[in-house]
C-alpha cells in the first residue's frame, strides 16, 4: 500500500509530520478520508477529530482539532488547525466543567467556545474510525 505525506499544523508549531496510509478529517459538510492519490480538495473544517493511520491501517494518533482548513492533493495532505490537542490527552472531567461554567454565559465568544468544548467531548466518548 501507498502513503500520502501528512502535516498537521497549528498557529504555534508543526504538530504532525509523518507519511500515513489514511487520514480522516472533519471537513465542513461531513467527514472524509484521504487516501494516497486523492484528487484535490479544499475544505474549511468544524471541531472534530483526525485520525491518523499507518500502511496497515492501525490507527496511529488520534487529534483534535476546533476548526481551520485541509488542503489535499495526491501526494501531501495538510491540515491548518486553529488549535489542536492530542485525544489522549483530553480530559473529560476538565471539558464538562468547562461546558458546565461556559452554559451560564450569553456572548457570541462563550458560545463558540461552549460549541467547541461540546464537540471536545463528543470526539473523547466517540469510537468511530477506531478501526477501519
Amino acid at each position: 500500500m501507498a502513503t500520502i505525506s501528512f502535516d498537521l499544523v497549528s498557529p504555534e508549531n508543526l504538530i504532525f509530520n509523518d507519511e500515513a496510509g489514511m487520514i480522516i478529517v472533519p471537513g465542513k459538510d461531513g467527514d472524509f478520508g484521504v487516501l494516497p492519490g486523492h484528487s484535490k480538495v479544499m475544505s474549511s473544517l468544524r471541531p472534530g477529530r483526525v485520525m491518523v493511520y499507518g500502511e496497515d491501517k492501525n490507527l496511529l494518533k488520534a487529534f483534535f482539532v476546533s476548526g481551520g482548513f485541509a488542503e489535499v492533493n495526491p501526494e501531501k495532505c495538510i491540515i491548518l488547525a486553529e488549535s489542536v490537542n492530542e485525544i489522549n490527552t483530553l480530559e473529560k472531567s476538565v471539558i464538562e466543567k468547562e461546558i458546565q461554567d461556559l452554559d451560564s454565559e450569553e456572548n457570541d465568544i462563550a458560545k463558540e467556545q461552549l460549541s467547541i468544548a461540546r464537540a471536545k467531548l463528543n470526539a473523547l466518548e466517540s469510537n468511530f474510525y477506531e478501526k477501519i
